[in-house]
């Protein structure tokens, strides 16, 4: 009789614990989301790479705003890499961002340089075909 009771009383307070971190989970969730609606500053990002860090693989993606800001997310959708999309970030803090990937963005070219992007010229051999240095321009 007394296993039982114990037995019952573990399962409680096992159950009363699951549903505190459940509270709280949901709790810093939407504290982290009523922070994100406080960034003001939006620009573009150019999503560059994905990386696998330990078990995670992260999405990489640079904006300007005073400087280059790095940044990443977490995502193995490899369709999303050498796209433009949209960021949000903290004009206190532009470390502090989000990159909405719902919509690829096209911008033109004078958008991009006032994002603070600049086109390059870079050159690659082409062995196979024409066996000469093809010129190509990207945008950094």
């Amino acid at each position: 009789m007394i296993e039982g009771k114990s037995e019952r009383v573990a399962g409680i307070v096992i159950f009363i614990g699951i549903l505190i971190f459940i509270i709280f989970s949901i709790k810093n969730a939407d504290k982290y989301n009523d922070y994100k609606k406080t960034f003001k500053g939006e620009t573009i990002g150019f999503v560059t790479r994905i990386e696998r860090e330990g078990k995670r693989d992260y999405l990489k993606y640079y904006f300007y705003s005073d400087r280059k800001i790095l940044s990443e997310v977490s995502s193995q959708n490899y369709g999303l890499v050498n796209k433009f999309y949209k960021v949000k970030y903290d004009l206190n803090n532009p470390e502090q961002n989000y990159i909405v990937l719902g919509e690829e963005l096209q911008p033109d070219s004078l958008t991009l340089v006032k994002a603070g992007f600049t086109k390059t010229k870079y050159y690659f051999y082409d062995a196979g075909v024409t066996c000469k240095y093809i010129e190509k321009e990207k945008w950094e």
